[in-house]
């Protein structure tokens, strides 16, 4: 009970309708006939862009329709150059990660306030965190510049998913929580957000496999988890398990949300003689009595892969795969031992807990 804790500010609307309330919440950055909103968005979403031309005016909302994954630093200097001719007041990205990423990259430069409407799980539009590739890689960073003023959670945005995708975008949300939970800094309040945040996602993807469909029901569950680790990402550090999703995604091009959706059980097992018992009771009041298997589980019967093996990766590079995860050292709850790490991700290529 002895702590620091950062809140970082934001307006959030939540529930089904909420996307109506966008003209009115935008109103609030246009004071002059002659302002101008940057909508940030892939053409997928011009039903939305369009409905805004009709409430605000179409020499008022200027699309801009260019979303590429991992920020190019070429998009940012186009996106620039649109901002510095355009002067809007405010910016609007409708989308997933790339989207709200372009804004935030945006942002860092034009310091022009972001609203967000996810269109995903990704969680991006609660944090601070902003990256941005090149051909040498990709440069990441943290400025309370970059973090959306206003998010509008619409379960209407992200109902159309298709079903495997929101299962594994899901179980990305959970691993930002389950880090949350043990994170050395973390506290009592983002411990019990994580909790929380991992109740709704287990509810949710439960009832995708026994309903079979990603519900409705399911939706607005998995999005309000979603929303807790977006702020799980923000406020506290992640450890072993995304220095391991993010070598196996850049090192070895394997795809972001399958392996956070297969790790994170063989990663919380290798974690678990570790933690406190409060923290493990934590685990097994929101999961079960065996909180690795039960992630493992979750995944599993919602249609998710579980092994290494299942998603493509070359179980000849896991002797790699564990330099690299070793080659910065980072704060973690269980000693970074290289022979313990190669069984962690034998065990994960065969799917064994």
């Amino acid at each position: 009970m002895n702590f620091t804790y950062k809140s970082f500010p934001n307006q959030v609307y939540f529930g089904a309708g909420q996307i109506q309330k966008l003209p009115s919440i935008l109103k609030n950055y246009l004071h002059n006939p002659t302002d101008k909103v940057l909508v940030l968005a892939e053409a997928r979403v011009q039903a939305h862009v369009e409905r805004l031309e009709t409430s605000l005016g179409k020499e008022v909302v200027h699309h801009f329709d260019k979303i590429i994954q991992h920020v190019p630093q070429t998009l940012v200097e186009e996106g620039l150059k649109v901002t510095n001719k355009l002067q809007p007041k405010v910016m609007l990205s409708i989308g997933g990660g790339s989207a709200v990423g372009l804004a935030k990259a945006l942002a860092l430069k034009n310091h022009l306030p972001i609203i967000a409407v996810p269109t995903t799980f990704a969680g991006s539009e609660q944090t601070n965190i902003w990256g941005i590739s090149n051909e040498e890689g990709k440069t990441t960073g943290r400025d309370d510049v970059v973090l959306p003023q206003v998010v509008v959670y619409d379960p209407e945005l992200t109902q159309t998913m298709p079903q495997r995708l929101a299962v594994m975008s899901a179980m990305n949300a959970m691993a930002h929580l389950m880090e949350a939970v043990y994170s050395p800094t973390g506290n009592p309040i983002t411990r019990n957000q994580a909790l929380l945040g991992m109740q709704q996602l287990k509810k949710g993807l439960e009832n995708i496999a026994q309903q079979k469909a990603f519900t409705t029901e399911a939706n607005e569950q998995i999005l309000l988890g979603a929303y807790l680790a977006g702020r799980a990402l923000c406020e506290v550090t992640m450890a072993l398990h995304h220095k391991a999703a993010h070598v196996l995604g850049g090192s070895f091009g394997m795809q972001h949300a399958e392996v956070h959706t297969v790790l994170q059980t063989y990663v919380l097992a290798y974690q678990w003689p570790h933690l406190s018992t409060e923290i493990q009771q934590d685990f097994k009041l929101t999961l079960g009595n065996n909180p690795p298997l039960a992630l493992k589980m979750l995944a599993e019967n919602a249609g998710a892969p579980t092994t290494l093996e299942e998603i493509g990766f070359d179980q000849a590079d896991i002797g790699k795969a564990v330099r690299i995860m070793l080659a910065n050292p980072y704060p973690n709850p269980a000693p970074l031992v290289e022979s313990q790490l190669l069984v962690m991700l034998e065990r994960a290529f065969e799917g064994r807990v």
